[in-house]
């Protein structure tokens, strides 16, 4: 999946999955590292405007580490955990200072995320890739919960 030059605002549908989105993400850093900076964040982990709003705003009003940047690009991994007020304070973040910075987000349930988000990024649906996992048989030197 080709991606542009300077970064839009993305979001990246990718259901049941997050794998090829690291990829796409890993992939984009290592062929715009030069003009760009990049940081992700685990919307599972950090979700409440308590938590995510101060980060957010330190992160966006941030000054680059080298005069070479001319953008920096934050993936909000599995954004669909964010709360509702969460993505208030970053709609209006997307509307009125992303200038010099870009907000790429992952999604698994696009309709946890609101319209007014939704309608500032461009949408890409990642392909689904199912991977059956390989399951192997304990031995009978291994214990597990099962065999207690």
């Amino acid at each position: 999946m080709e991606l542009v030059y300077p970064p839009p605002h993305y979001l990246f549908f990718e259901p049941l999955n997050d794998v090829e989105t690291l990829k796409i993400w890993n992939n984009y850093k290592e062929n715009h590292g030069e003009y760009c900076e990049f940081e992700e964040i685990d919307a599972a982990e950090m979700n409440s405007v308590d938590t995510f709003s101060p980060w957010f705003e330190n992160w966006i009003t941030r000054v680059p580490a080298s005069q070479k940047t001319r953008v920096r690009v934050l993936l909000v991994m599995h954004s669909e955990f964010l709360t509702y007020s969460c993505q208030q304070m970053l709609r209006r973040s997307l509307e009125q200072r992303s200038f010099k910075c870009r907000v790429w987000f992952h999604i698994e349930d696009p309709s946890t995320i609101q319209p007014a988000i939704v309608s500032r990024c461009i949408v890409k649906k990642v392909p689904t890739v199912i991977r059956t996992p390989k399951i192997e048989r304990l031995s009978k030197t291994n214990h597990s919960l099962s065999d207690e």
